[in-house]
This record gives structure tokens, sequence and C-alpha cells, in this order.
């Protein structure tokens, strides 16, 4: 049987080993709390979803792609086409495609004069099979239904943005470069937090994917504008500018204001 004067003072040892961990191991707990709040500082402001799911503005008189979705394996049974479906594209081996080409596809929405027509990125296919005029498809990626009749371009990659919303209490005051909410998605009409619109400002105006802006609303013309929202360009074209609203406190409207944080 131990000695219990023995087994008090081997305690008496786990304890003070236990206490010392815990002090030495205190700062790295401390560190990785701190790490933790930072972190939760920044995240991604542009997603996958935001470069190849969202919405652009196709430029009055910009020619349309010359590739286009002709059919699809299920066309009799389902008008709309998601993940794994077939399709069948308007050009072959004879055009130039290849096995392994990988097309964004896109679908004509809404008119906007004198802007041109929102046009939705639907989703990514890419080419399995070829025969000399046609060839076959596989969506590989639908953020919506994509549908026959869609244009198809060939893919690009974006890059993805991590970083912090600035918010829209703070502006340079320097910052002069303005322009306005010219659409907003005509099912919802109004947009809120981490929904896109278009502005009218894009390459002519010099911003670029990345730029914070900040959204007002006017309650009357003759009244003083109030900061409501912050946002950030995902995309961006000869005239306009797809956004994605990253907080709000009140809806972004068609005709709100728009200014970019910085001076540049």
């Amino acid at each position: 049987m131990k000695n219990p004067k023995g087994r008090s003072l081997s305690r008496l040892s786990l304890a003070l080993v236990f206490v010392c961990l815990l002090v030495a191991g205190r700062p790295f707990a401390q560190d990785q709390i701190q790490k933790a709040k930072i972190f939760e500082d920044t995240y991604q402001l542009i997603t996958d979803t935001d470069l190849y799911g969202s919405f652009f503005m196709m430029e009055e008189g910009k020619p349309l792609p010359d590739l286009r979705i002709i059919g699809a394996e299920r066309m009799n049974e389902k008008d709309n086409l998601v993940d794994f479906d077939l399709i069948y594209l308007s050009k072959g081996q004879a055009d130039g495609l290849e096995i392994g080409q990988l097309f964004q596809i896109i679908g004509l929405e809404d008119k906007v004069p004198p802007y041109g027509t929102v046009t939705l990125r639907r989703g990514r296919a890419r080419v399995i099979r070829l025969e000399e005029k046609v060839a076959v498809a596989r969506i590989e990626r639908s953020y919506w239904p994509a549908r026959v009749g869609d244009y198809l371009l060939p893919f690009e990659e974006g890059e993805l943005v991590v970083g912090k919303d600035k918010g829209y209490d703070v502006m340079d005051p320097n910052a002069t470069k303005r322009g306005k909410v010219i659409y907003i998605d005509q099912d919802l009409r109004t947009a809120g937090s981490g929904q896109w619109v278009l502005i009218n400002m894009g390459r002519q105006q010099c911003v670029q994917i990345g730029d914070e802006l900040t959204v007002f609303h006017r309650a009357k013309p003759n009244l003083p504008r109030e900061a409501i929202g912050s946002m950030i360009i995902i995309d961006v074209r000869g005239a306009t500018s797809t956004v994605k609203v990253l907080s709000c406190k009140e809806a972004v409207e068609p005709g709100d204001e728009v200014q970019m944080n910085t001076s540049r």
C-alpha cells in the first residue's frame, strides 16, 4: 500500500505542473484570441458567385457572341439546364473548338436604355465531344439555370478579393467620382446587403474591380443626401459597373447616388 503522505506529495506536484503549464500557455491563448478578432475584420468581399454568377451590362452596339446553345440532351423533358446536363453547341471541330475548352454561359435579360442589355452569368460548361459542325459540352457549375438559345464566352478566371468593409461613415474628403444606381433586378426593385446592382460608372471614369463606394439616398431632391450603405465593384465595363452591396442601413434604390470612398 502506498504511503498517504507520498500520495499527497504526488498530487501536489501534479497540480504545480498543471499551473505552470497553464500560466506558460496563457500568452499563446491570448494571441490566438487576438488573431481571431483580427480575422473577423476581414472576409471575402468578392466571392466565386460574385465573379461567375452575377450580371453585367452588354453594351449597346456590341456584337453578341457567335457561339450558342442549340440543344440539350434532355431538352424535351425540361427547359432549365443545370449541373451535369449535356448541351449542344453551334460550332464544332471545323470552327476551332477543342475538347477540354471551358466556356461561360450567359443569358440576355433586361434592356436598360441607353446603356445596353443586362446579361446574367449562368454558369460554365466544358467541351467533352466534338463533331465537325457541333460540339457537346457538360455544365460543370450552374449558378442559374441555362436555356437553349443562351450564348457562350471563353471562360476567364477572376480574382477573389479579401478585405474589410470600410463602412459608409468615413470618406476621403477629396473623393469626387460620382454616379448613380441605374439597375436593380426587376424581381427585387430594391437591394440589400449581398445583392448586386449596376451603376453608371465604368472604365470611362477609371474605376476598377475592388474599388469601394458609398451609396447615398435623398428623401427629397431639395434635402441633403444621407449615406446609407457601402459597395464594392465586382465587374467593370465601358460606361457601367456591377457592384455588390456590402452593408446598408436602408434598401438601395434606382437613382441613389454613389461615390468612390477614396480619391484617385
